[in-house]
């Protein structure tokens, strides 16, 4: 495990400042905190006027099963997760245990919290993050033991490398950008990536073969300029075409 202090900690946060790719940003963030012992780790970004359990927001994370991922990108799944909404309103970090208890729940979030458990899923924490014009979202992280377990310093890095990636993000978004025209189908297969779906969901979706809906992504990434899907739904939605 790396410590990131002082000069070290300030070299971290320049790297990131030096980055123009979300995706990019974003995998170099998670290394910083995976050196610091961060087991699993995610950002939601959300749109302006979405719950941040929404189907449309893109969702970055490293360190959770593939099964775990493909679930969460299931629209109903997704939507009992409470944990996002609760973290922001609440303002501050707050441990996913608590955050169970801070409301009453329906049936549909205690069927959330019996699959993260589950899923392994108990010793994380949420933060709120807040970058330009009153934009605001939800990360998170889990070191895998309980966070009064690790030492202050770290959890404050952590969260200072997760407020600074997502604030470089929020300024990006702010800079003018000209979306390439797209095709019909290109834009087909845009919306439907914005909505969570997976390669072989937009196959059926548009009567396309797998390999052809890889096309058009692969085509998307390069007009667009981004390297993952996350930073594809970013630039789309600040050019207009969805709208974050």
């Amino acid at each position: 495990m790396i410590a990131y202090r002082g000069n070290a900690l300030q070299r971290a946060l320049e790297e990131i400042e030096r980055l123009d790719d979300p995706g990019e940003i974003y995998r170099l963030a998670f290394a910083k905190c995976r050196d610091l012992g961060v087991i699993r780790q995610s950002a939601h970004l959300t749109p302006r006027s979405r719950l941040p359990n929404a189907v449309s927001v893109a969702v970055c994370s490293d360190g959770y099963s593939d099964d775990w991922v493909e679930l969460y990108e299931n629209a109903d799944f997704r939507a009992k997760d409470p944990i996002p909404a609760r973290t922001i309103a609440h303002g501050s970090m707050l441990k996913w245990s608590d955050a169970m208890k801070l409301q009453k729940n329906s049936a549909a979030h205690e069927e959330y919290f019996v699959a993260m458990k589950d899923f392994g899923l108990i010793h994380g924490c949420g933060i709120p993050l807040y970058g330009p014009d009153g934009r605001e979202t939800y990360a998170s992280f889990d070191f895998g033991k309980p966070i009064e377990d690790i030492k202050p310093m770290t959890v404050g890095t952590v969260r200072a490398i997760a407020q600074c990636a997502f604030q470089r993000i929020s300024i990006l978004l702010k800079q003018t950008q000209t979306l390439p025209k797209l095709s019909k189908r290109e834009g087909d297969v845009l919306k439907w990536i914005a909505q969570g779906k997976s390669v072989s969901s937009i196959a059926v979706i548009l009567d396309l073969s797998p390999e052809s809906v890889k096309t058009y992504v692969r085509r998307l990434y390069t007009k667009m300029e981004v390297s993952d899907r996350a930073g594809l739904v970013l630039k789309a939605n600040r050019s207009g075409i969805l709208r974050w």
